[in-house]
C-alpha cells in the first residue's frame, strides 16, 4: 500500500488531527532507552502532542504539523511558538521531535532550501533554550522517516487503517453494526431496553469515561467514610499504605494509557484492613476505663461504618469489573432467551452513537467449517488483508479514539460454530491478546460451554467469564417496565413465576396479551391459553409469508400448532424430556411438506422463541430440541391431552389405556 499524505484518513473531521494522532501512535511505539511512561496530550497541548518520561524524570516531546509546504515563514513561526510553549510547560524537556510530512530538500546549489532553513532555525531554538538555562536537542521526522517506521511489520495494521480508502471509516463501522443488528431481528428491541448491571462490565472492557467515573465514585464513597476513623487508627503505617495504594490505583484509572490495576495488592490490603479493624475494635473493649462513653460510642460507630463501606468496596473489587479492565477478553454465557444478543446489540449501538468504533458479528453467519479468520475476512467483512493487518488497523482506530474497541461475536454456538470454534478459539483469543487497544467479547449458550470453551481449554487467566442471568433478582422492576411499555395494568401482587426472569418470555407474554386485546393479566388456564394461542397465531402469520414458508395461516392449516402437537405426541409416546434435533426436523418436515416446499421449519420455531436447541451431554454432544419455556410446554401438553382423550359427553372422566384425566373437583 502506497502512502500519500494527502490521502490520510480524516479523524475527528480533520486530516490535521489524523496526522497528529498517527505521529503519537508511532511515538508510543518508538524504542527509547529508559522510557518509563508515555502520555498523549489533548488540546490545548502545551507545545507537544505527546511526551515520554524517562527513568531519571527527563522528557522527550513530539510536535506534529500537517504542512504541505514550508515556503511560508508563518509555518516556521508556528513551530517556534510551539517549542517555546513546550519549554515553558515541560521544565525537564531535553529532546524535541518535529514531525512534518515533508522531506527536507538539500540540492546544495547555493540557494536556501528546506534543510538550510532547518539548520538555521533549530540553532536559533537551541540558543533560545540555552539562554533559559536549558539544553534541548532536536530531531526531525519527515515523510521518509515516518514512512520508514510505517513500513515495519509491527505497523502494518496502522498503515492499513490510516491509508485505506473505504475501510474503517466512521460510516464503515456504523454500517457493519447496523446490518448485524437488523439481522438479529426480534432478538433486539431497543424500546424494551431495561438497564442491567452486567452492562457496566463493557465500560470496564472499553476503559472509557464511564468506567473511569465509576471507579472514581466507588473509591470516593469508600474513602469518604473510611477516613472518618479517628486519627489514632489512620496514623498507623498499614492504614497510610492502604490509602496510598488506593490513591495510586485512582491515578491509574484516570489515565488514558492502559495501565494495569494491582488487583492482588488491593485485595490483600483489604483483608489486612478488615483484620485490623477487628483488632482495633477489640482493643477498645480493653480501654473502656480510659475513654468517655461518647468517645467510645463515636469510635464504635466509625468502625462499624468503615466495616460496611469496606465490604461494599470489596464487592466492587471482587466483581469482574477490574479484571476485565486488565484482561479484555470476555466470555458471556447464559441460557436461551436471557437477552445476550439484545445486550450486545445495545452495547454496540450505543458505541456507534457515541461516534466510536465497534465490530458486531453474529454466529448465525458463520456458515462453513473454515477457520474463523477465513470466514470473518473473506465472507463477513470482505476485506483484502490478513488478520494481523486487520487487528492492527482496529488497534490503531481504538488508540486514536482513546478507548478500547469492542470486537463482539454473538452466539458462537450458532451457525456451524459447534464444528470449528473448539479447534480455533484459543488461537483466536491469543491473536487479540497482542493488541492492547482491542477487547474481545464472545457470547455462548450455557449448554455449549463444555463443548466449545471448556475451562481446561480456556482457563481463568486467559479470559474472564460472566453469566448473563436475565432479570434474576429484578423481576418485579423489569416486568413493571415491560407492562408499562405494552400498556398492561400492573398486577396488585408481584409476579413470582421464575419464567419472568427470562426477558424473551416476558416479551412474548406481553405481546401475546396485547394481541389478545387484554390489558390485564388473566387468571387461570383459560386466560393463559388465550395468550399462548395469540402468540402462536402471530408466529404462524410470520412464517406463512411468501418469503418464508408461503402457506395460508387459516385455522385448518395452523402449521405451528400442528408441529407442536406432533412433537408433544412423540415426547409422550417415548417418555422423553427432549427430542434429537435431526429427528425433530424429520417430524416437522412430514407435516410442513404437505403445505410448503420450504425446509428449516424447526429452525424458524427456534428463531421465534417457540423451541430451543442445545447440546446434550448425555448424548455425546448431540443437539436436542425442547420447548423454550416450561410453562408453555405444560400448556401445550395439557391442551394436546385434552384434545385427544377428553370425552366431551362425559367430561368428568376420560380414560384410555394408562392415561387418566380427571376433571372432578
Amino acid at each position: 500500500m502506497s502512502i500519500e499524505w494527502q490521502n490520510i484518513k480524516s479523524f475527528n473531521n480533520s486530516q490535521n488531527n489524523a496526522f497528529e494522532e498517527l505521529v503519537c501512535q508511532l511515538a508510543r511505539e518508538e524504542p527509547i532507552a529508559n522510557r518509563k511512561e508515555f502520555y498523549r496530550v489533548a488540546a490545548p497541548d502545551g507545545g507537544v502532542e505527546a511526551y515520554c518520561v524517562l527513568e531519571n524524570g527527563e522528557e522527550y516531546g513530539w510536535q506534529a504539523k500537517y504542512f504541505s509546504s514550508m515556503k511560508d515563514s508563518s509555518k516556521w513561526s508556528q513551530i517556534k511558538e510551539s517549542f517555546e510553549t513546550a519549554l515553558e510547560t515541560h521544565p525537564k524537556l531535553i529532546k524535541y521531535y518535529i514531525c512534518i510530512p515533508l522531506d527536507r530538500q538539500d540540492p546544495r546549489d547555493g540557494k536556501q532550501w528546506f534543510i538550510d532553513k532547518w539548520n538555521k532555525k533549530t540553532q536559533e531554538w537551541v540558543d533560545y533554550a540555552k539562554n533559559e538555562g536549558r539544553n534541548v536537542t532536536f530531531e526531525y521526522w519527515g515523510s521518509s522517516e515516518l514512512i520508514h517506521r510505517l513500513s515495519e511489520e509491527k505497523h502494518a495494521g496502522r498503515r492499513f487503517f490510516w491509508f485505506s480508502k473505504e475501510e474503517f471509516s466512521r460510516e464503515w463501522f456504523q454500517s457493519q453494526v447496523e446490518n448485524s443488528i437488523k439481522n438479529l431481528g426480534h432478538r433486539y428491541t431497543p424500546e424494551l431496553n431495561f438497564e442491567l448491571d452486567v452492562a457496566k462490565y463493557f465500560d470496564a472492557l472499553s476503559r472509557n469515561k464511564r468506567f473511569r467515573e465509576r471507579f472514581k465514585n466507588e473509591l470516593h464513597t469508600f474513602l469518604k467514610d473510611f477516613k472518618k476513623l479517628d486519627s489514632e487508627f489512620l496514623s498507623q503505617d498499614f492504614a497510610k499504605d492502604f490509602i496510598g495504594l488506593l490513591d495510586g490505583q485512582f491515578e491509574i484509572s484516570q489515565k488514558s494509557e492502559l495501565l494495569h490495576f494491582d488487583l492482588e495488592a488491593i485485595k490483600e490490603r483489604c483483608r489486612v484492613m478488615e483484620n485490623s479493624l477487628g483488632e482495633y475494635q477489640t482493643s477498645l473493649k480493653n480501654r473502656k476505663s480510659e475513654l468517655s462513653e461518647d468517645s467510645l460510642n463515636s469510635k464504635k460507630f466509625s468502625i462499624n461504618k468503615a466495616y460496611s463501606v469496606l465490604l461494599e468496596f470489596r464487592e466492587f473489587i471482587d466483581s469482574p469489573t477490574l479484571p476485565l479492565a486488565n484482561l479484555p477478553i470476555l466470555l458471556l454465557s447464559g441460557e436461551a432467551g436471557m437477552g445476550k444478543s439484545h445486550l450486545l446489540a445495545d452495547i454496540a449501538s450505543k458505541i456507534i452513537k457515541e461516534n466510536k468504533a465497534c465490530i458486531l458479528l453474529l454466529g448465525q453467519h458463520f456458515t462453513s467449517e473454515d477457520s474463523p479468520w477465513t470466514q470473518i475476512l473473506n465472507n463477513l467483512l470482505r476485506l483484502k488483508c490478513n488478520e494481523r493487518e486487520f487487528l492492527g488497523a482496529l488497534n490503531a482506530r481504538a488508540e486514536a479514539q482513546g478507548e478500547r474497541l469492542l470486537f463482539i461475536v454473538d452466539a458462537i454456538n450458532e451457525g456451524k460454530g459447534r464444528y470449528f470454534w473448539n479447534g480455533h478459539i484459543r488461537g483466536f483469543i491469543n491473536d487479540f491478546s497482542k493488541y492492547p487497544w482491542l477487547a474481545l467479547v464472545l457470547s455462548i449458550r450455557t449448554s455449549y460451554e463444555k463443548l466449545l470453551i471448556p475451562k481446561e481449554l480456556i482457563p481463568d487467566e486467559v479470559a474472564i467469564r460472566v453469566v448473563h442471568r436475565g432479570f434474576e433478582n429484578v423481576e418485579y422492576q423489569a416486568s413493571s417496565f415491560f407492562f408499562s411499555q405494552y400498556d398492561i395494568e400492573q398486577p396488585s401482587i408481584p409476579l413470582l413465576h421464575p419464567e419472568f426472569s427470562n426477558p424473551l418470555f416476558l416479551k412474548l407474554f406481553c405481546e401475546g396479551l396485547r394481541r389478545s386485546g387484554q390489558k390485564r393479566i388473566p387468571k387461570g388456564y383459560g386466560g393463559i391459553t388465550s395468550i399462548i394461542d395469540f402468540f402462536l397465531s402471530s408466529v404462524d402469520d410470520k412464517l406463512s409469508h411468501p418469503s418464508l414458508f408461503d402457506y395460508q395461516p387459516a385455522s385448518s392449516k395452523k402449521l405451528v400448532k400442528k408441529v407442536i402437537n406432533a412433537l408433544i405426541r412423540y415426547k409422550l409416546q417415548n417418555d422423553l424430556s427432549f427430542i434429537p434435533y435431526e429427528l425433530a426436523i424429520d417430524i416437522a418436515n412430514n407435516i410442513v411438506s404437505k403445505f410448503s416446499n420450504k425446509k428449516d421449519f424447526v429452525d424458524s420455531l427456534i428463531s421465534e422463541g417457540v423451541l430451543s436447541k442445545n447440546a446434550s451431554w448425555k448424548k455425546d454432544n448431540e443437539e436436542i430440541i425442547y420447548f423454550a419455556y416450561e410453562r408453555f410446554e405444560d400448556h401445550f401438553t395439557a391442551d394436546y391431552l385434552l384434545e385427544k382423550y377428553l370425552d366431551k359427553s362425559h367430561p368428568e372422566v376420560a380414560i384410555q389405556g394408562d392415561i387418566v384425566i380427571s376433571l372432578s373437583p
